[in-house]
């Protein structure tokens, strides 16, 4: 059981993920798209030590859907920001005459 990459760097830091590490029955696997945001949960137990694949994935569903909003907001290039700039732009246009 592998748990190291030989290249773990896989996406731009100025881009959003394409693709992430994930780990099945103790082997990594490359998957497109990007990681759910979210966290394991350690199953209550006696036993000295649970590994991260008997832990429970819980996600963050308001984190994953302020992303995808914000991924929607991208693809349609910004709209209210390009709207507001322009605006605020034009109105210092006239205070200076």
């Amino acid at each position: 059981m592998s748990l190291l990459v030989d290249n773990p760097i896989i996406n731009s830091p100025f881009e959003e993920p394409a693709r992430y590490w994930d780990y099945r029955e103790g082997q990594p696997v490359l998957v497109e798209g990007r990681r759910p945001a979210g966290y394991y949960l350690k199953a209550r137990t006696r036993e000295p030590q649970v590994s991260l694949f008997e832990e429970e994935f819980v996600p963050l569903e308001l984190v994953n859907t302020i992303r995808e909003q914000v991924k929607n907001w991208r693809e349609r290039g910004y709209p209210i920001i390009v709207k507001n700039v322009f605006r605020q732009q034009f109105m210092k246009l006239q205070q200076m005459f």
